[in-house]
């Protein structure tokens, strides 16, 4: 019988340390905060460790009581840096784009929380990175406090990453002005910072999405990418799409990696992986040549892996398959990508 598990809604656990560190920024008594809320520091510093939403609400909750700092999230942001998101924050790093950046923090999201969904609108005519919503209770000081810490989080991100002085085109926020707190919000944001807004969005000027980073590394990302993947699917159990990804990873090289054998190595049947794709919106073969496009711009950005060893990674049989695939994934050759890529011309995750 094929045991399903239900997901489980978490955080990252490592958020319990910035929290920490944030609240001794205040000279408040950060371990009996963490003590009431039974949260073992030592413990979720262990990058697999998750916080469970109460706990971690309660946390946020009794920091910003304790601080009297309704804007307490945007000085969270001070004490996360790439390495406090473990692989997740390597990658991140490694981008080529700001563009690859957003779409990476989407892809791996449920990495930092379940909580909530984030979606990256690319195409409008100012791009966005929309953070999830909390509209049924908009003047809630943890929904402010958790979305606040989150946006800043990423705009830090960005500036370590990009320029320090980069400033998003705009910032929309749901939640409403608290009187006296907009000098803290301009400080983080700039002055283009909307309350009481539709959504929690940070806008960008589309030029600065494609501009190449200086510390893009495709292999780095690739390999963090990886360590991402295969967390998350033993975290998410119950995300069928999340755990074929990570096994067509695994089996690609193989040339093994056929229906029937990703589903065995599920530990379910053809049929019940067939079921629990379309469940999620996707089929197999939409999954394969995702897993391998994905894998193949990011193999083509490091000039030691020749196109033959690409398609061997990537389970084809012979290079004219891999390149008639790749024609079809970018619209060029992989030769003629590789030396646009170097360029510059184009981005790749």
């Amino acid at each position: 019988m094929e045991a399903t598990l239900p997901l489980q809604k978490s955080s990252f656990g490592p958020l319990a340390v910035g929290i920490y560190q944030t609240l001794e920024s205040y000279g408040v008594d950060a371990e009996q905060v963490m003590r009431n809320a039974g949260v073992d520091l030592a413990h979720v510093q262990d990058p697999t460790t998750r916080l469970e939403p109460s706990v971690h609400r309660r946390i946020v909750a009794e920091a910003v009581d304790l601080t009297g700092d309704c804007s307490f999230g945007l000085r969270f942001s001070d004490f996360v840096h790439p390495t406090s998101f473990h692989a997740l924050g390597l990658a991140l790093l490694s981008s080529s784009t700001l563009s690859a950046f957003c779409k990476r923090w989407v892809r791996y999201h449920s990495f930092i929380t379940t909580m909530g969904e984030v979606t990256f609108d690319e195409a409008a005519d100012e791009p966005v990175l929309i953070f999830p919503s909390q509209r049924s209770n908009p003047g809630s000081k943890v929904g402010r406090a958790m979305i606040d810490g989150q946006i800043a989080t990423v705009l830090k991100l960005i500036r370590f990453m990009y320029r320090p002085d980069y400033r998003p085109q705009r910032v929309e926020l749901i939640c409403p002005l608290v009187p006296g707190t907009r000098r803290n919000y301009e400080r983080y944001f700039g002055p283009n910072v909307q309350f009481s807004a539709a959504r929690n969005g940070l806008y960008f000027d589309r030029e600065d999405l494609n501009v190449r980073l200086p510390a893009a590394n495709a292999e780095l990302a690739r390999l963090n990418d990886e360590v991402v993947v295969k967390f998350l699917a033993r975290l998410e159990r119950a995300d069928v799409v999340a755990r074929a990804h990570a096994k067509l990873i695994e089996l690609l090289p193989s040339g093994h990696c056929c229906k029937a054998e990703v589903a065995r190595a599920l530990h379910m049947s053809v049929r019940t992986l067939h079921n629990r794709l379309t469940e999620a919106g996707t089929t197999y073969q939409q999954l394969l040549d995702r897993t391998r496009r994905e894998l193949a711009e990011q193999y083509m950005q490091q000039p030691n892996v020749s196109v033959s060893e690409v398609a061997y990674l990537l389970g084809f049989s012979d290079c004219s398959n891999f390149s008639r695939a790749f024609h079809r994934w970018t619209g060029r050759s992989p030769s003629v990508y590789r030396e646009r890529a170097r360029a510059g011309l184009y981005p790749v995750n």
